[in-house]
């Protein structure tokens, strides 16, 4: 056995049983590996029996330590993340991997995550997905409405390995989106591909409104491209809105075709909306991020369970 050392930390809420399975077929494939894994489980205040089994579940691998950690209150998918991020950053490990509780993340990912050394993130890019038609629909609009705004397309999720310099940078500056935040640092990155497995118990939870919220997130990570996208787009309506003008007048002097008024109430009115549209979307964005920033760098809000113990 080698003396590297990683710490997988997995959000889990509401997922009983699911968990543990989770955690046992992890285990099977870890204990195969030349290394040293300490599994950080996130209960995000699940009010059903999670954390209870999963404190009751004894590891079967020797090179696998399960951490078992609870949040206050439900914090979200996002949050529960980075506080297993504070957590492991106490460990003695050298690469941190995040994944899904859910059985969707191939754990078998992680043998090829091991081998990876000269890269500072290593992504899992999704391959072939099995949720239902609608939902793969849904996330296809998400990721081209992502482009059309941000400039790029994260074809990733949360499952993947950082090094501790990386991870230096998430705790220090906190994140809203993790993918989308990690995509925007300079380091050296790697990207491999696994398809997409069903859940565990066959039930996806994903539903409209938490892709949508997932989808909010992802652009406030990058607020400042969806800015420049909106100044380009608001300079070229201005010029459309110049020519419109232009034809407006030339209409009114030149032609008979010209209704009393109604030419300058169109032209205020486009324009004043296109302003309040730029403007509500933009500084929003901006200062959601700003506040989620203020509010998260740096918090301690988890609470650690000692082996075997609730």
């Amino acid at each position: 056995m080698t003396d590297q050392h990683f710490a997988i930390i997995a959000p889990c809420y509401n997922e009983g049983s699911v968990a543990v399975r989770f955690v046992e077929e992890l285990e099977q494939v870890l204990a195969r590996q030349p290394h040293r894994f300490t599994v950080v489980m996130v209960d995000d205040a699940s009010p059903d029996d999670t954390l209870h089994l999963l404190l009751a579940h004894t590891s079967s691998a020797p090179n696998v330590k399960l951490r078992c950690l609870s949040l206050g209150y439900n914090m979200g998918h996002q949050e529960a993340i980075y506080q297993g991020l504070q957590f492991a950053s106490t460990l003695d490990a050298g690469r941190f991997i995040v994944m899904d509780s859910d059985g969707e993340d191939d754990p078998g990912a992680i043998v090829e995550l091991a081998g990876i050394s000269e890269a500072s993130i290593a992504f899992v890019a999704r391959g072939r997905r099995s949720e239902p038609v609608g939902f793969r629909i849904g996330y296809q609009v998400y990721r081209l409405v992502f482009r059309l705004l941000a400039g790029r397309s994260i074809p990733f999720g949360n499952y993947c390995m950082i090094d501790r310099r990386v991870l230096s940078a998430v705790l220090d500056r906190s994140f809203t989106h993790y993918a989308a935040f990690l995509s925007r640092q300079r380091v050296a990155t790697r990207v491999i591909v696994r398809d997409r497995r069903p859940r565990i118990d066959g039930t996806s939870k994903m539903s409209f409104r938490g892709l949508s919220v997932h989808a909010f997130r992802a652009l406030i990570e990058y607020s400042e491209e969806v800015l420049s996208t909106f100044l380009r787009g608001l300079i070229g309506l201005a010029i459309v809105l110049l020519l419109s003008l232009m034809a407006i007048v030339g209409i009114k002097l030149f032609t008979p075709w010209a209704i009393p008024g109604w030419a300058s109430l169109l032209s205020v009115s486009l324009f004043n909306g296109m302003l309040l549209c730029l403007g509500f979307f933009t500084t929003g964005l901006l200062l959601v991020n700003t506040a989620q920033r203020r509010e998260r760098a740096g918090r301690h809000l988890y609470t650690v369970h000692p082996d075997g113990s609730a």
